[in-house]
C-alpha cells in the first residue's frame, strides 16, 4: 500500500511539473510569437491577414474577432481584434485595427493602421497595401519568482519593463474574373525596437525580404443554377518564431451565403484539423470555428474557439448636381 501511495505522489508531482512546464512554454511563446496574430477565419476576412486587402471590396466593414487558444488550459492565450478597413476615393483604402492578447503572464497589445492603393487591369482586381503596427508587450513582475525561471535573465527582465516595437508588412491582393484569387503578405518588413532594452542579434541583423510570408490562392466554383459557391483554396504560411504551415482549406457558401461552412486540415506534427459555419444576414455576417490539434498536447486541451462578427456597408455614391441653365432671354 506504501508503495502504491508512494508511486501516485510521484505520478502527480510529475503532471504538476509537466503543467508548469508547459504554461512556461506558453508564457514563453508569447514573448516572442503572439504579437503575430493566429486567426482560423483568415479565409472568410483576408484583410485580418493582408493589408493588400484594405477596402478591396469597395465597402466600409467593422470586425470584432475573438480567439480562445487551448481551451480548458492554465492561463490560455486569449485574443481579441477589433478592426476596420474600407475606401477613401476610387483609389485608396484605409483601415485600423486594435490587437490584445494574454498568454500566460505576458500580455501584448498593438495599434495597426493599414493603408492601400486599388486598380484594375482588364479582368484582374488588385489591391497593393502597408500595415504599421505599433506594440507594447510586457510581463507580469510575478513571473520573475517563477522557480521554473531562471534569475538575472535579460529577457525576460526586458519583457517586465516592457517592450515597445514599431512593424510593419507588406500585402498584396489580386482576383481574375472574380474566381482566382491569390494573395501574399510579408510580415516583419520592418522591424525595430522603440523602447532603451538592447535588440537581440537576429534582429539587429539584416533579414531576407522573403524570410517571412503567408501565400494564399484560391478558385470559387460558382453554380448559379443551384445557388452555390465551392472555394478552395491553399496557405503556406511562415512566420517568425513559428514553424512552416500548409492549410488546404475547403469553403462551402449556399442559399445567397445565408448559409456558410468550412473545412481546414493542417498536415505535420503540430497539426489541426478546423471547421468553420458562418451566415451571412443583411448587412451583418457571424462566423465560429472549432480548431482540433492533431498533435499529442490535445489530450491537456479542448481545442481553441474563434468567433468573429462584422458589419459591412457599401461606399455611397458619388451625388452630382445640375444646376439648370437660366432661360436665354431674347
Amino acid at each position: 500500500m506504501a508503495d502504491k501511495r508512494l508511486r501516485r505522489v510521484k505520478t502527480r508531482f510529475k503532471m504538476k511539473k509537466i503543467l508548469f512546464t508547459l504554461l512556461f512554454g506558453c508564457s514563453a511563446l508569447a514573448a516572442f510569437a503572439q504579437e503575430q496574430a493566429i486567426y482560423s477565419q483568415y479565409h472568410a476576412f483576408p484583410v485580418l491577414i493582408n493589408p493588400g486587402y484594405t477596402g478591396f471590396e469597395n465597402q466600409h466593414q467593422f470586425i470584432a474577432n475573438y480567439r480562445s487558444t487551448w481551451t480548458t488550459f492554465p492561463e490560455k492565450p486569449s485574443t481579441y481584434t477589433l478592426m476596420y478597413n474600407g475606401p477613401v476615393g476610387d483609389k485608396l483604402a484605409l483601415g485600423g485595427a486594435l490587437f490584445s492578447d494574454n498568454a500566460g503572464k505576458v500580455s501584448t497589445t498593438k495599434l495597426q493602421i493599414n493603408y492601400a492603393f486599388r486598380f484594375q487591369v482588364k479582368k484582374v482586381r488588385i489591391g497593393l497595401g502597408l500595415s504599421t503596427e505599433f506594440i507594447n508587450r510586457k510581463a507580469d513582475a510575478a513571473l520573475l519568482n517563477d522557480p521554473l525561471v531562471e534569475r538575472n535573465d535579460d529577457v525576460l527582465e526586458s519583457l517586465v519593463d516592457g517592450q515597445q516595437i514599431f512593424d510593419a508588412s507588406l500585402g498584396g491582393y489580386a482576383v481574375h474574373d472574380d474566381k482566382l484569387f491569390v494573395g501574399l503578405t510579408l510580415p516583419n518588413t520592418i522591424r525595430t525596437r522603440l523602447d532603451q532594452a538592447p535588440v537581440a542579434e537576429e534582429e539587429e541583423s539584416n533579414r531576407n525580404l522573403f524570410e517571412h510570408y503567408i501565400f494564399q490562392m484560391g478558385y470559387k466554383f460558382d453554380n448559379a443554377d443551384q445557388n452555390f459557391k465551392i472555394v478552395p483554396s491553399i496557405t503556406m504560411r511562415k512566420i517568425r518564431d513559428t514553424p512552416y504551415q500548409i492549410d488546404l482549406n475547403i469553403q462551402g457558401r449556399f442559399l445567397d451565403e445565408k448559409l456558410i461552412a468550412g473545412l481546414t486540415f493542417r498536415p505535420g506534427n503540430s497539426g489541426a484539423a478546423i471547421c468553420m459555419l458562418g451566415t451571412k444576414l443583411s448587412q451583418f455576417q457571424f462566423f465560429y470555428s472549432y480548431d482540433l490539434s492533431l498533435s499529442n498536447f490535445q489530450r491537456y486541451t479542448g481545442g481553441s474557439h474563434e468567433l468573429s462578427m462584422a458589419y459591412t456597408f457599401n461606399r455611397k455614391a458619388k451625388v452630382i448636381s445640375a444646376t439648370p441653365s437660366a432661360p436665354t432671354q431674347k
